[in-house]
């Protein structure tokens, strides 16, 4: 299993694999970076592309493939093998095709991507910098404060 980076995935979702898949396809769950998955998913040795949404109780089956910038509407179900073009929107049980995905909603969706890659930089240099961590640095500090007033 492999989760990209800035990818998003929402509460009680479940991403497995099986053992082997039955479409001859790689049984692994693969997720490409800047996704977001609602909560409530499931993703059961599916793939899915770089900068794809999937609502709220989405359900991806063995082999399932959805492709880069999709977006799946919330209880898709995917049957075993289908594969979702990338830039379409797809709803259903089974799922079929909605519509092409917006240019505003790509672009919204790369802005989506842009913030967070922003936000885990800042993240990362708040709770991680050079030469030590915060909490230790602020320890070391208090500490050194309580000897000088003693």
């Amino acid at each position: 299993m492999r989760v990209g980076a800035f990818s998003s995935i929402g509460a009680r979702s479940v991403l497995h694999a099986a053992r082997t898949a039955p479409t001859g396809l790689p049984a692994a769950t693969l997720v490409g970076r800047s996704v977001v998955l609602g909560d409530r998913c499931l993703l059961r040795s599916a793939t899915v592309g770089d900068g794809a949404v999937l609502g709220d109780g989405c359900v991806l089956l063995e082999g399932s493939v959805v492709g880069a910038g999709a977006v799946l509407e919330p209880g898709t179900v995917l049957p075993p093998g289908r594969l979702i073009p990338a830039h379409q929107v797809w709803g259903g049980r089974p799922a079929r095709y909605v519509r092409d995905v917006s240019k505003d909603e790509a672009a919204a969706h790369a802005a989506r991507a842009d913030d967070a890659a922003r936000r885990a930089a800042a993240f990362a240099a708040e709770e991680l910098p050079e030469g030590g961590f915060i909490y230790v640095d602020a320890e070391r500090a208090r500490r050194e404060a309580d000897k000088a007033a003693a």
